[in-house]
This record gives C-alpha cells, sequence and structure tokens, in this order.
C-alpha cells in the first residue's frame, strides 16, 4: 500500500546564501522562475521533483541529500 511521504524542508536558502546568490540568480543558473525557488525555499514540500533538485544541487556544489531536512 501507498504511504503519503512526510513533508521535508529543503535547505536551499541555507545553501544559496552561504554562496552569495539571490533568488533570481539561482534560478536563471537552474532554468527555473525566481518564484520556483522562493516557493521551494519557503514551504515544507511532500511532492520532491528530484530532476530539479539535483540541478538545484549541483549548482550550489552539494549533493541533492544534503539539501533534504526534515519539517519541523
Amino acid at each position: 500500500m501507498f504511504k503519503p511521504m512526510s513533508p521535508v524542508q529543503l535547505r536551499i536558502r541555507e545553501e544559496r546564501k552561504r554562496r552569495g546568490l539571490t533568488q533570481t540568480e539561482l534560478a536563471k543558473r537552474v532554468g527555473v522562475r525566481q518564484a520556483t525557488i522562493s516557493e521551494l525555499e519557503r514551504r515544507a514540500v511532500r511532492r520532491l521533483n528530484m530532476v530539479l533538485l539535483e540541478r538545484i544541487a549541483r549548482v550550489l556544489k552539494v549533493s541533492a541529500t544534503d539539501l533534504i531536512a526534515p519539517a519541523r
């Protein structure tokens, strides 16, 4: 039986700021809208697009798993 995934909080903001990038700069490098980055930084997510997460991680020079933290 399918069990829903618990929400996770992504650590994108922390890593983005560590590298001195704005949301707009990160979005351009990843190839998404700034609003997408903003939403990922603000909300706990239940559905995770791993391809997008991998692209963000590559730009931030971390692993995708480094960007995932349990929701508070």
